[in-house]
């Protein structure tokens, strides 16, 4: 046992020993992302409508149609047996604590359209109105959205929020799938708030996997939430944002830069590494030029990128991501700063 313990402990050392003996860390900079449509210009104030507020009646029906499907019977079963073990009290908790829970299927549009407003006032492009729930859910079990809304409709909402130019409307919220990948369905609508027309309509599939937890429903609610905002807003996404590799080692200003970087203190961190790129030599130069080249691609300045790209390349490091930065960043990156100006973007 003794002999096995030393063992143990060896292994553990030599991970520690060789994790600080790489020359590199992670850190991360704020995602930013170009919305993959445009609005009609002159559009700013966007009213936002829960169209999925499920009645009791159509409430029962889902989770009846659930338990024919079977997502709940095995669970059930296990937990009056007392067979619940691994997987299967995984399961459980999920049928019995969050998938089927009439109060989660009763709150969670009322969290969404509050997750988009946050967002889209967070982006500042567009001034998000809360129009209220004014209208009966339309939606299905599958997750299909409703026929589009009526010009009657579309005038109650408009004289609740007269300013607003376009309507902004959650039209199907439904979780799915199974206890160990709940998922999340979600159906939005932009219409014009004057004509009724429809500028935009998309369902968003959105899962987690892992043995379920209410937080991970809340995950996949946030990440249907997110992926629709996208489509017409700029903004950053959620999460520890873009991970970078950056160089620490190789001499005193890398060293240095890294506490700087920590403090997303990214000047001073620039400076510093400009100085090994310039006038360092061996690797801690080819480390620098490498380092600007990363964060120059993560905050989209294009010519700086390409410049220190080619630069850490021609060095010996770099080769794989330049690739990357040609294929897709940088084309992403252009359409990013068309959108939204470089002043306005905190990273």
């Amino acid at each position: 046992m003794k002999s096995r313990a030393a063992y143990h402990v060896l292994v553990l050392s030599l991970a520690y020993a060789l994790w600080g003996c790489k020359p590199y860390r992670t850190v991360y900079v704020r995602d930013w992302r170009p919305s993959e449509i445009e609005l009609p210009s002159g559009v700013r104030k966007v009213a936002l409508v829960n169209r999925s507020a499920i009645p009791e009646a159509e409430r029962k029906r889902i989770m009846d149609e659930y338990k024919k499907r079977g997502v709940a019977q095995g669970a059930v079963y296990g937990a009056l047996t007392g067979g619940i073990t691994g997987a299967a009290y995984g399961a459980t908790e999920g049928a019995l604590g969050g998938i089927l829970d009439e109060k989660w299927l009763e709150r969670a549009p009322q969290d969404a359209l509050q997750r988009l407003h946050a967002r889209l006032k967070e982006c500042e492009k567009y001034e998000p109105l809360m129009a209220g729930q004014e209208l009966k859910w339309m939606g299905s079990v599958e997750g299909s959205l409703p026929s589009p809304l009526l010009l009657d409709s579309i005038k109650i909402i408009s004289r609740r929020v007269p300013e607003a130019q376009v309507i902004l409307a959650l039209e199907t919220f439904l979780p799915a799938g199974s206890p160990q990948k709940p998922e999340i369905l979600a159906g939005f609508r932009i219409y014009d708030a004057k004509t009724a027309k429809v500028i935009d309509e998309a369902t968003i599939t959105a899962g987690k996997s892992g043995r379920y937890y209410s937080g991970r429903v809340t995950e996949a609610h946030v990440e249907a939430v997110e992926s629709y905002l996208h489509r017409i807003c700029p903004c950053f996404t959620y999460g520890p944002g873009r991970s970078l590799l950056i160089y620490v080692k190789g001499s005193p200003n890398l060293q240095q830069a890294y506490t700087a970087v920590i403090g997303h203190r990214w000047a001073e961190a620039i400076a510093l590494w400009e100085k090994d790129a310039n006038t360092g030599k061996g690797n801690a130069a080819k480390r620098a030029a490498y380092n600007l080249a990363v964060l120059y691609d993560a905050m989209c300045e294009i010519e700086k990128a390409d410049e220190w790209y080619s630069r850490a390349v021609n060095m010996g490091l770099g080769k794989a991501e330049y690739e990357e930065w040609g294929r897709t960043r940088r084309t992403l990156c252009q359409k990013l700063n068309m959108q939204v100006p470089k002043e306005k973007r905190i990273y």
